[in-house]
């Protein structure tokens, strides 16, 4: 046996067993502390456990007797003794993130604590012993004595890590800087980012190179506790100023610039109040209740997602990474509960969003927080320049598609699921079921109904003499039921290419007049036609490269709230259908080449109500690379164009504007909890003088972001 095998039992043993008097003597002279095992020879020498030879080497090209091995386990039984009495052990190596119950302020984040015994020590331990009884007893060691200790010393070791995981600690302090600068002579040069907020804009933001710069804070603090073998208690705390300068989580709300809002908005502010919330606050628990069987139940404040087309929190901020505005969970108060019947997964939910601090203040129950919320359904579409306008014979004319209006931005940016843009309603209970069949190794069959109820962007209001397509419109408004119907499906058992597909779509209820002009108490169907969408693609490796295409048809009255794809600025565009693609080639190791593409044109479906024709088109282009440089630094460079075919004020023919993005990132990685990452965004809007979005110009957003884990 050589002496690495003392280096891989009972070094790791010795040193995970409590601290006790150091030697006063060096490292050995043949182990240098460059040497791979100089912390673990150092550490067996300072607890007396292998003392070397005459010549003070310690001798590791030898192999080591089992007469030798033996002396050393001998040894290490001795420091069992020698544990100080009454002073609990302090968190092992991978439970460091765990606290005493008692003594939480003592232990909660001190990583030096940790090297003390766990489970797996005393049983190595016990396997020494057996495997070298002979020369134990040959050395007077008291074996029975020696099992009474090892059985002490276990029952201490797992009452300790019991009550290390009743609570753990975690957490991410995250510090985000941004500045925006523009350029140009074009009126204001406002510059639109990639979120759809015109942050600059006047003479004195030209110019400077950061004219817009702000620091925000965002701390989250996660605590979980253990309260029993089946149940756990889990809360989530946020402390800082990113999400009041969001506004909200849900949806785009507020202003991103000063210089924006003092722009001719009433000279509002951003907000930055240093502001707290409880974000998650939840049990979650195993039961078994009659019939259902073992059910997975989480009640309080939990995250509830449901898929792109049914059910998903918007990404309001493109710039920074973070979890609460990245994962597409939506924060709800309520329950859920997870069981299976035969093969098939069932979950049920009942829940409220309102209120819940940045994800709606529909009623205003949050005092000093401004309105906003999470939105839901369509009642009219979202391109329309005016919603209704009397003509004769009182019917509706209504004009919309992409096109530019005089001293209007026409311009589509953000999410048109708003109550302003297509009158969708502010969500404020919701309830549903989700089943989902799983085949082994073929794929996945899923049905999901979503009902959601909440507050009227419209009145129900007496329609007198209105008739024909004027009276639809208006009706349509006044609606507070959105029920959400998707089914999908996953697979890849077709020559190993995978294949998805979702369908959904998303009815509107509410009261109805009468035909006396009364108000009808009961909810009636509103929009049932032209408000679904549906989605499939394929994808497929070969080797290095991969490739996705698909094919996207929303129509112009979807309204479920979801977050399916971005364009731009434009986020969950509706009325839309056309084909995309993904592509990815990987040069070696460190080297990745990335494009895609999307390209729509109006589903002609409602133009009579505004919606878009096929002449309206939208299309967007990314292309990147990503490298490596080290298994901590990464450099991103990439471009994006998105490109408008719309209806110039002239109306002779159609023309392009387009807006172009050049992306520089750097990120390093200080370790698998620290890292920082720089990034510059460069933006020029073409409007070839149409007045399609005749406020922007050429600009950028310079952002940097540090995240320490804890």
């Amino acid at each position: 046996m050589n002496k690495a095998s003392l280096l891989a039992s009972a070094a790791l043993v010795s040193i995970a067993l409590a601290s006790t008097p150091a030697f006063a003597q060096g490292p050995f002279a043949d182990v240098p502390s460059d040497h791979w095992a100089y912390q673990a020879v150092d550490k067996l020498q300072k607890r007396g456990i292998v003392i070397g030879y005459p010549d003070q080497t310690y001798g590791g090209k030898r192999s080591m007797t089992r007469y030798e091995f033996a002396i050393a386990i001998s040894r290490l039984l001795d420091l069992i003794d020698k544990l100080p009495q009454g002073a609990p052990p302090a968190p092992p190596v991978d439970l460091t993130p765990y606290a005493l119950k008692t003594d939480l302020d003592k232990y909660a984040l001190k990583s030096d604590l940790a090297g003390y015994a766990k489970l797996e020590d005393v049983a190595t331990l016990r396997k020494l012993v057996e495997e070298f009884r002979s020369e134990l007893v040959a050395f007077g060691v008291d074996l029975d004595a020696v099992k009474k200790r090892l059985d002490d010393l276990e029952k201490r070791v797992k009452a300790i890590e019991d009550e290390l995981k009743r609570v753990r600690i975690e957490g991410t302090v995250s510090v985000y800087a941004r500045g925006n600068h523009r350029s140009g002579d074009k009126g204001l040069g406002s510059v639109r980012d990639l979120n759809g907020y015109e942050v600059t804009g006047g003479p004195a933001a030209k110019g400077n190179l950061l004219a817009d710069t702000r620091v925000f804070h965002d701390v989250d603090v996660n605590i979980k506790a253990r309260l029993s073998d089946r149940a756990t208690a889990e809360t989530s705390l946020n402390f800082g100023d990113y999400l009041p300068f969001l506004g909200a989580v849900s949806s785009f709300q507020g202003f991103r610039s000063d210089r924006q809002a003092f722009g001719g908005l009433g000279g509002q502010k951003v907000n930055q109040d240093e502001q707290f919330t409880v974000y998650k606050a939840a049990i979650e628990a195993s039961i078994a209740p009659p019939i259902l069987g073992r059910t997975a139940v989480s009640v309080g404040r939990i995250p509830l997602q449901l898929g792109a087309y049914t059910l998903k929190l918007l990404d309001v901020d493109y710039y920074f990474d973070n979890a609460k505005t990245d994962s597409g969970d939506v924060p709800v108060d309520g329950i859920k509960g997870k069981f299976n019947l035969g093969p098939v997964h069932i979950t049920g939910f009942a829940a409220k969003t309102d209120p819940i601090k940045y994800v709606s203040n529909v009623n205003g129950n949050l005092p000093n927080d401004g309105s906003y919320g999470l939105y839901a359904g369509a009642g009219r579409s979202p391109y329309a320049v005016n919603n209704i306008v009397i003509g004769a014979g009182n019917q509706a004319q209504i004009v919309g598609g992409l096109r530019a209006v005089s001293g209007v931005t026409r311009r589509p940016f953000m999410s048109p699921i708003n109550p302003a843009t297509n009158g969708a309603m502010s969500v404020e209970q919701l309830a549903g079921v989700r089943a989902e069949l799983s085949f082994n190794k073929v794929g996945t069959l899923g049905a999901t109904y979503l009902a959601l109820a909440g507050k009227s962007n419209a009145a129900p209001q007496n329609l007198g003499n209105l008739v024909g397509l004027n009276r639809e419109v208006l009706d349509d408004l006044s609606f507070n039921r959105v029920f959400v119907y998707s089914a999908d499906v996953s697979t890849n058992i077709l020559f190993g290419i995978g294949i998805k597909g979702t369908y959904s779509k998303a009815d509107t209820g509410g009261e109805r007049l009468n035909a006396n002009g009364s108000i009808s108490t009961e909810t009636e169907t509103k929009i049932s036609d032209d408000d679904y969408a549906w989605d499939a693609a394929a994808s497929k490796s070969f080797g290095s490269l991969a490739l996705t295409g698909g094919y996207r048809y929303v129509s112009p009255f979807f309204g479920a709230p979801g977050y399916w794809t971005r364009v731009g600025s434009y986020y969950n565009p509706v009325d839309i259908k056309g084909p995309y693609g993904d592509v990815t080639l990987k040069l070696g190791k460190r080297i990745a080449l990335v494009g895609s593409g999307q390209w729509y044109e109006g589903t002609d479906k409602a133009t009579a109500r505004g919606g878009l024709s096929k002449e309206d088109k939208i299309k967007s282009y990314r292309a990147g690379i990503n490298f490596n440089t080290s298994s901590a630094t990464r450099i991103d460079l990439g471009v994006e164009q998105t490109e408008y075919e719309i209806l110039p004020i002239s109306g002779i023919s159609r023309v392009k504007p387009k807006e172009q993005l050049l992306n520089i990132g750097y990120g390093y990685a200080f370790n698998p909890n620290n890292s920082v990452r720089f990034g510059y965004q460069y933006i020029n809007y073409d409007d070839k003088n149409t007045g399609f979005d005749p406020t922007v110009g050429k600009g950028g957003v310079g952002t940097m972001e540090f995240r320490v884990k804890f």
